[in-house]
C-alpha cells in the first residue's frame, strides 16, 4: 500500500494563487521566498528549493538564492536531501509531492501555476494567500467534498489502479461531476491535500475527465 505524507505534517503552508496573468513570476516568487526564509529561520533549518526542472528558477533571483543556500531538488534530480522548510515554484503533480515529502514535518510555500490549480490543497492545508494575508477555504460544497472523502478513503491509498476503485469512485462522484458542482482540477487539488500520491492524482483526474464527457 503506497505511503501517504497528509498535509497536516507540515509546521505550516502557504501559497501565492496564480490569479493574474499581469502579476510578474519574480514577484510571485519573492513573496514566497520572503515567507520561507521566515519559517527558516524559525525551524532552524535552511530552506529548499523544489523545481520541476532545474531550468525553472533561471534568472529570478529570490530563487537563485534559495537554492545556492539550501540547494534545489527536481523529481529527476539524483542528490538526496534532509528534510525541512520547502519552496515549490509552480509545480506539477509529481513535483507537489516531492515538496511534501521534503517538507514534512517543517513548512511549504507552494507558487502556483494555471496549469495546476491548487485552491482545494491550499483550502485542505489551511494555507495562507500571500497576496492577501486570507486562510484559504475549500468551494467545493459540503456534500461534494463527503463523497470525495469517501472515494479517498476507499481507493486513495491504491491511487485508483483497481476496477472496484475506480467503479467507486465513478459512483460516488460522477453525478457531482454531470451536475457541474465538481471540477476533475478542484478534485485532484482536494485528494492532494489529503495525502494521494502525484500518480493517484493524475488517475483520479482523468477518470473524472472521462466522467464528465
Amino acid at each position: 500500500m503506497a505511503e501517504l505524507h497528509p498535509t497536516t505534517f507540515l509546521q505550516a503552508a502557504a501559497w501565492v494563487p496564480d490569479d493574474d496573468p499581469e502579476r510578474p513570476w519574480d514577484e510571485a516568487a519573492d513573496l514566497a521566498a520572503t515567507w520561507i526564509q521566515e519559517r527558516g529561520q524559525i525551524e532552524g533549518v535552511t530552506p529548499l528549493l523544489v523545481t520541476n526542472t532545474f531550468q525553472n528558477a533561471v534568472g529570478i533571483k529570490s530563487l537563485t538564492t534559495i537554492a545556492h543556500r539550501g540547494g534545489q531538488a527536481t523529481p529527476q534530480g539524483k542528490d538526496r536531501f534532509d528534510r525541512g522548510p520547502v519552496i515549490a515554484y509552480v509545480p506539477v503533480e509529481r513535483t507537489l509531492d516531492l515538496a511534501l515529502d521534503l517538507a514534512r514535518g517543517y513548512s511549504l510555500v507552494v507558487v502556483e501555476t494555471e496549469s495546476f490549480p491548487l485552491a482545494e490543497w491550499a483550502a485542505g492545508s489551511g494555507a495562507i494567500n500571500l497576496l492577501d494575508g486570507s486562510v484559504s477555504s475549500s468551494s467545493i460544497p459540503d456534500d461534494v467534498r463527503e463523497d470525495l472523502d469517501h472515494a479517498v478513503f476507499f481507493g486513495g491509498n491504491n491511487g485508483w489502479t483497481g476496477s472496484h476503485e475506480k467503479q467507486h469512485a465513478r459512483r460516488f462522484l460522477g453525478d457531482h461531476m454531470r451536475a457541474g458542482r465538481l471540477e476533475p482540477d478542484q478534485a485532484a487539488s482536494y485528494v492532494m491535500a489529503k495525502g494521494v500520491s502525484d500518480k493517484g492524482v493524475r488517475r483520479l483526474r482523468e477518470l473524472l475527465e472521462k466522467v464528465s464527457r
